[in-house]
């Protein structure tokens, strides 16, 4: 088993984990990690997306702080979707180690 951070210290998948399992992707009867994988990069992008927007629309910071609030929620629940997934899969134990 090796031992990588699966989760950041927000609960939130690490950019080394992610990596693992899109180059497991092709381990699984599927390529759902995959998928899901690229759906919390694209939302992770959108989070910082909306830092950018607090500092150039002031004007619409509730907005945007709202925004924000909700895609880390999506970057919570899609990191807990991939980690309940690779256990079914058994890619990852109980511990959040990597099977080999």
């Amino acid at each position: 088993m090796s031992k990588l951070k699966l989760l950041d210290n927000r609960g939130i998948l690490t950019p080394e984990a992610m990596q693992k399992f899109e180059a497991l992707g092709n381990s699984v009867s599927c390529e759902c990690p995959e998928h899901l994988v690229g759906l919390l990069k694209s939302v992770k992008e959108f989070t910082e997306y909306q830092d950018q927007c607090l500092i150039e629309k002031p004007s619409d910071e509730l907005t945007h702080q709202w925004l924000k609030s909700t895609s880390i929620n999506m970057e919570h629940l899609l990191s807990s979707t991939i980690v309940s997934l690779a256990r079914m899969e058994g890619l990852i134990n109980e511990e959040n180690d990597f099977v080999d």
